[in-house]
């Protein structure tokens, strides 16, 4: 791979939505646009790029954003990776508008959104387009994600609402005080191919032209949420969202929101509140709104 070096500084100011008002000329040589979104994550930067170096083929692209970074982030890329396409942010966008934001920059058919704190142990955005190039009513997919030491990690679900949220708290609840027994199960269950509410945004693969239809990654979720809304909106264009565990990565959960420098659990209660109010009815919003008060996390 022999990509110039591209360093890109953006001030705010420069950022337009929505995307679906953009008129791409795309590059017939760039197959996958593999999106990175960095905030002070020199620790696992390195190692998910090498990881990458070893693992896409001539047709891919990749592309970081640095969201402000003030470690040594934008140094690293710079000077190790050249073949890396960086565009740096004057202020931290977030998740969604930083993604946004480098698919503008991007060419790809396929747009792959990866974690910083990812690792690739095979070919695995290939499979995933090779997939899609093979499903055309399959607009996004995700594959298998698993811890370091090898053990499964949930990374798809049903789409949230009170009921699911109940649910899917006993579930992480139990995958983090038996995790050994509990890994073991969902590795069964989750060992076939299935149509899915939504997959985690660390490893998401969407068509491009959907992508531009659904006008990308709501920028009002700051971080948190914003993989579920565009899963959610994907299926209401009448797409199907696909997990898909006959590839996987390594994820080292918690390094892509570690750095964040705001309470992380007000972000997380400030996109779920938000995901309801636009998905769900009033009655649900209420009861979450009340459950957030009288728990005091809110």
């Amino acid at each position: 791979m022999h990509y110039p070096l591209s360093t890109i500084h953006y001030p705010l100011s420069t950022i337009h939505y929505p995307l679906s008002t953009i008129h791409y000329s795309r590059s017939p040589d760039v197959n996958i646009s593999i999106i990175l979104v960095n905030y002070n994550g020199a620790e696992f930067l390195a190692e998910c790029l090498n990881s990458l170096a070893k693992f896409i083929n001539a047709d891919c692209e990749v592309i970081i954003v640095d969201n402000s970074s003030a470690d040594n982030s934008v140094e690293i890329v710079r000077t190790r990776f050249p073949w890396v396409q960086l565009i740096c942010s004057e202020v931290n966008l977030g998740f969604g508008k930083a993604n946004n934001l480098a698919v503008e920059q991007s060419q790809g058919k396929y747009l792959l959104f990866l974690n910083t704190d990812t690792l690739l142990t095979e070919h695995t955005p290939q499979i995933l387009a090779d997939y899609l190039d093979r499903e055309p009513d399959v607009a996004a997919i995700g594959t298998r994600i698993t811890f370091q030491d090898g053990s499964y990690q949930l990374s798809s679900g049903m789409l949230p609402n009170l009921a699911i949220e109940f649910i899917d708290k006993i579930r992480y609840g139990l995958d983090r005080q038996w995790h050994n027994r509990v890994a073991n199960i969902y590795n069964k269950q989750y060992s076939t191919i299935r149509e899915v509410g939504w997959v985690t945004g660390a490893c998401l693969t969407i068509r491009r032209d959907i992508y531009q239809k659904l006008g990308g990654f709501d920028p009002k979720f700051f971080m948190y949420f914003e993989d579920k809304d565009l899963c959610k909106r994907i299926r209401d264009l009448g797409f199907k969202v696909i997990y898909y565990p006959d590839t996987s990565i390594i994820h080292l959960l918690g390094g892509s929101s570690k750095n964040v420098t705001k309470n992380v659990d007000h972000y997380y209660r400030d996109s779920q509140r938000y995901y309801y109010q636009k998905h769900l009815n009033g009655i649900q919003l209420k009861i979450l709104k009340l459950y957030l008060r009288l728990s005091g996390k809110i």
